[in-house]
């Protein structure tokens, strides 16, 4: 089973300055879902804690997890910011492990598709599963597999942040459809600017696998969901052909 990426420095950096808080409209239905569950919650592939954080400061009784340790380091720097302790652990979602089964998983943002492999994909479905309180409920974005995706081949795009001290970081990508229907594999460029000069390089590639609705909501039925609904984003009607992502939500037994 390949493993997913674990994120560089200037990567993670890069990821916390860009997107410290969640959209809200997305952060808006988490809440209220995890609310319902009446019980924990678990966020694994918590990243640097945008959602996590957030549930925390409005009383949500929350816990992350996260394969990157520098996303956790990360995740915790803003959690000191912020006045809080949150519950983190380092680990990949197909070994999750939980103190107390949750109520309520969730992998918003489309984390999961960093999940390439067929194995590694059944495995951690399987093992969510296993981690959740009787009759708890798991949601996860999907993005759906699109006609066309191919033609996002050969096409660069970027931006940057500032940091506090003046300098910039720069992210630039580079999309390479894969071959695979549902691989879309990207070259990311993160580079460190101090007073107009380059100080500091990073590469990295990154896969993400798409779905089509029904194949998707058949590996978590395999994987022992019942009660399986594909969402709109963020809402709670069911998902339609002008959706280009998914959310699913499925239940334990």
């Amino acid at each position: 089973m390949s493993a997913m990426p674990l994120y560089g420095a200037l990567s993670t950096e890069f990821y916390a300055l860009d997107k410290p808080e969640a959209p809200p409209d997305a952060f808006d239905f988490y809440e209220a879902l995890a609310r319902e569950a009446g019980g924990p919650v678990h966020e694994p592939m918590c990243g640097t804690g945008r959602y996590l954080l957030g549930l925390l400061e409005r009383g949500v009784d929350a816990s992350g997890s996260d394969a990157s340790p520098r996303m956790l380091e990360a995740c915790r720097a803003a959690a000191k910011l912020r006045d809080l302790t949150p519950e983190l652990s380092q680990q990949s979602l197909e070994a999750l492990s939980c103190a107390r089964p949750p109520a309520l998983v969730f992998i918003p943002s489309g984390s999961f598709g960093l999940l390439i492999d067929d194995a590694l994909v059944k495995a951690a479905l399987r093992r969510v599963h296993d981690v959740l309180a009787p009759g708890g409920r798991f949601l996860v974005e999907a993005e759906k597999l699109l006609p066309g995706q191919a033609e996002l081949s050969g096409v660069w795009g970027g931006r940057w942040v500032d940091r506090a001290d003046g300098s910039r970081l720069v992210f630039s990508w580079l999309v390479q459809y894969s071959g695979a229907p549902d691989i879309t594999t990207s070259l990311h460029r993160y580079e460190l600017l101090e007073g107009g000069k380059l100080v500091a390089a990073e590469f990295e590639e990154l896969r993400v696998r798409s779905y089509r609705p029904e194949d998707f909501g058949n590996m978590l039925e395999s994987a022992g969901f019942h009660d399986i609904q594909a969402l709109k984003p963020y809402e709670r009607a069911p998902a339609d052909e002008s959706d280009d992502a998914i959310v699913f939500s499925a239940r334990k037994a």
